[in-house]
């Protein structure tokens, strides 16, 4: 069997004073979206450095799914740290959404027609029969 290292034997008590906190604050969900389902600490710095402090100032409760994300960016773990504790939806950070390129010309694409103002996804308008773009 092996034995606990000194740094997650003093993280499973500080894990335990946290859980306490945090319930006595109200705060029982992601502090991102909300979810109530898969909640872990994550830390700032990182509970693998040195630096780690396992305080209420320095964690955040996140869910699984948002945990990785501020692990991985830098500018969304600030602005976590920077706004209100607890869950506020219009302070939701969202992930970075990936535009979808599409392959179509602009005028292949529903728009609406110069002259008759109606939508079209041709470049001549079947409506009035000028140029839509």
């Amino acid at each position: 069997m092996k034995r606990i290292g000194k740094k997650t034997a003093e993280w499973i008590e500080e894990k335990k004073k946290l859980i306490k906190i945090y319930q006595e604050k109200g705060i029982t969900r992601c502090e991102n979206c909300g979810s109530k389902y898969g909640l872990s600490f994550h830390h700032r710095p990182r509970r693998s450095s040195q630096k780690a402090e396992h305080t209420f100032e320095k964690t955040r409760l996140l869910c699984w799914e948002c945990h990785p994300f501020f692990e991985d960016n830098d500018w969304a773990d600030e602005r976590l740290f920077a706004k209100p504790r607890g869950y506020h939806p219009k302070d939701k950070i969202m992930r970075e959404k990936k535009e979808k390129k599409s392959k179509k010309p602009d005028w292949a694409r529903p728009h609406k027609c110069k002259s008759c103002k109606k939508i079209v996804s041709m470049l001549l308008c079947p409506y009035c029969g000028k140029v839509s773009t």
